[in-house]
Order: C-alpha cells, then structure tokens, then sequence
C-alpha cells in the first residue's frame, strides 16, 4: 500500500514533523534523560508503588540495573508489613514518610494516574511512570511488547499515515495521533479521557447490537467479555462461539456458562483453540491469566486454527470480538472469507505491539474496501485501544 497523501497542517504530518527534527540519537537522549529529570537526584534509589506482577517484575531489573529498592508500598493493607524478596512492603503514607525525601516513588501500575495523584496528595516530590523506567532501562526488563522505545517507533514514520489515513471520525483521528505523542513523547496531558469500560467492544455510538447477533469472542478468557455482551445485548443473541486455549481459563469459562440459564447456555459453543492465519499447532503460554498467548517459547502445544475454518456450516457471524494478545494481525487474514461473505462488525485490540496502531486498520481496510473504521480507548495511557470495522449499514446514524 503506497503511502497516501496527507494535507499540509494535518496534525500528524506536524508532529511526525516536530519528531523527525531530531536524530535517532538525540530521541534516545532525550527518553532516557525524562527518568534522570523526574527521579533526580535519587534515580539510583526507589520505591515501588504495586507489589502485583508488574511489580515484583520490575524488582530484578532494578537490582540488575545496579538500583537499589527500598521498599515496596501498596493499597492493599492486609500486606503491609510483609517482605517481597526481601523487600518490606508498607503502606504509601508510611513509605512517602518515611522515604520521600531520599527516593524516586517507581509506579509500577498500569492505568497510573490515581497512584501518582494519591503520591503527590501524600507530599511525594519525584514519581516516575513505568513506561518512563522502561524507556530508561528496558535492557534490564522483561520482554514488554506493547510498549516500544520512541526511536524505534519513528524508524516506522513512513508507514504510519497510511493506518491513520483509512480512520472514518476526527475521534479516531485525534486518538490516533494523541496515542503516537503519548508513546513518543509520554505526554499524559494530551491524552482525552477515555470511553466508560462497559462499552468496550459494543460501543453503543457506532453500532446497535440485535436479537439476532452471531458473536464469535476470540480470546474468551473466563467470559468476561460474554458477560459484557450479554449485558449490553439484555441476554438477547442467536449464538455465540467462544474460543479460548488456555486450560486455567477455559475452566473458569465452563463454570461461569453452568451458572447461566439453560436457555442462554445451549446457545454458546466453546472452543479451546488459538485463531490465525494457518491451522495447524503453536506454543502457548498458559498463565491462567487474560495475558496467556501465543508465544514461540510457550510452554505447551496448542491447536490454531482459521476462523475461516473454525466456522465453516455454523450460523454466519455478525460480530467478531479480537483480544488475543498480538494475534490480531496473524487473526484478521485467517477469517478473509468470512469477512468477504458476511461482512460482520470487526472489535479488534490494537495496544498489543505499538505497530498494529497503524497496522490494523489497513487489514480491516484490506478484508473488505467498505468497512468504516474507527478508534476508540477505554483505559488509561495506551491500554485497552480497540479498532472497530463497521460495515456501513450498520452504522448509528
């Protein structure tokens, strides 16, 4: 796809320009300098604000790093006073208290903003986001691929207006060029609120859902998002296909669907597979958790298959929901003919790798010319960002 023709004053065109005025090395100076100005001068001495996975994640790259933690701090008061590897874990007034003055508070939380108001409520002069720790010292963390460093992100400037010129409303677009600024420059302000969580793939602005909605729920986890849609739909629905390969999970799903009504549960099928672009068999990693996925280290074998395939001689699917950990590129191509014959609504997440921001909707574009896309956000930072594809006909109008 050639890169389209973008107006002069479009406002992604003037920040990839403003970002480009600067060398790879000078981006890389820059990212790595916004941790030394917030934390100075105790960079070299923190506090974790979550002692949850994240967290507990975070405590060997600082020690790898050459850091020293201090403590741990926590809302969860029934653990203070107890020691993660070593390190006391307290209650964030008893640590600002006790460390604010000697330490930079790290919030190792997604969705930061309500801890770092909480620390600056509590007198806390230096607070650092994770992905600012992370731009700092990534080379010490896990593998965190949802985040990316901003000059690796500008060696894709080229391709990025060709996601961003398919976009149908000035609030994809806005969100589109807000989430680039955040991810490159981690300019919070800019960020617009985002949209009530309930609506999170059933937007009730772009599309009414029917009685007669065949949903196909790719990364089922333990039916949260089955719920969410029955909420949203008053329980009304033809059927729903349920896909969902790790084992914790798909248990968790099964006793969920036994507490429903028999008539709602004879309507879904489950299904323990991985969807794709090929059938056959991946490694998985199978945490019991929504974050399990494809992965090539996984621990165990699994089976993939096309939706394509997975759907053949079932009812015609007019909702597809995609949150399958990154999959979602490997996914798309793998339900063509679905799309090409049924044209149904398209959720797909898109905050899995920084790249499906301007990637995905080009594969929506791609499975069928008439989709109208759109973008919309419903957490905090770069999380939950979910592409919608909206045959016309459908639309809210």
């Amino acid at each position: 796809m050639t890169m389209p023709e973008i107006k002069t004053g479009d406002p992604l065109r003037l920040l990839l320009a403003d970002l480009r005025c600067e060398t790879p090395r000078q981006t890389i100076e820059r990212t790595n300098g916004l941790y030394d100005r917030l934390a100075s001068p105790f960079g070299h001495r923190l506090v974790i604000f979550g002692a949850g996975q994240l967290g507990q994640s975070v405590l060997p790259a600082i020690r790898e790093a050459g850091l020293e933690a201090l403590a741990f701090c926590d809302n969860n008061a029934r653990r203070w006073g107890a020691t993660v590897d070593g390190v006391p874990l307290m209650s964030p007034a008893e640590a600002v208290q006790k460390h604010g003055q000697e330490a930079c508070f790290l919030v190792a939380v997604y969705h930061s903003s309500a801890p770092r108001r909480q620390l600056r409520e509590l007198g806390c002069p230096r607070i650092v986001p994770y992905p600012v720790f992370f731009w700092k010292h990534w080379r010490h963390l896990p593998a965190e691929e949802r985040l990316e460093l901003p000059h690796r992100i500008l060696e894709q400037a080229d391709a990025i207006p060709a996601g961003y010129a398919l976009l149908s409303d000035d609030t994809s677009r806005h969100e589109f060029v807000t989430q680039l600024r955040w991810r490159c420059l981690m300019d919070y302000d800019c960020l617009p609120t985002p949209h009530p969580a309930e609506e999170m793939y059933f937007p009730g602005e772009l599309f009414r859902l029917s009685p007669e909605e065949v949903v196909v729920d790719c990364g089922a986890f333990d039916g949260d998002s089955m719920q969410m849609f029955l909420n949203r739909s008053g329980g009304r629905f033809r059927h729903m296909y349920l896909f969902e390969p790790d084992p914790s999970n798909l248990s968790a799903l099964a006793a969920r669907l036994a507490a429903y009504p028999p008539e709602t549960a004879a309507r879904v099928s489950t299904h323990a597979y991985a969807v794709g672009s090929e059938n056959g068999t991946v490694r998985f990693t199978a945490d019991g958790s929504a974050g399990s996925r494809v992965a090539t280290g996984g621990a165990i074998e699994i089976e993939c298959r096309t939706l394509d395939r997975a759907l053949a001689g079932g009812p015609a699917p007019t909702l597809i929901k995609m949150d399958i950990e990154g999959a979602e590129v490997q996914a798309i191509p793998g339900a063509a003919e679905i799309i090409r014959r049924h044209r149904p609504i398209l959720a797909v997440c898109a905050y899995h790798r920084c790249e499906h921001l301007w990637i995905i909707p080009q594969l929506l574009k791609q499975a069928d010319p008439g989709y109208e896309i759109f973008l919309r956000r419903y957490a905090e930072e770069c999380w939950e960002t979910v592409y919608y594809a909206v045959p016309p006909e459908r639309l809210v109008r």
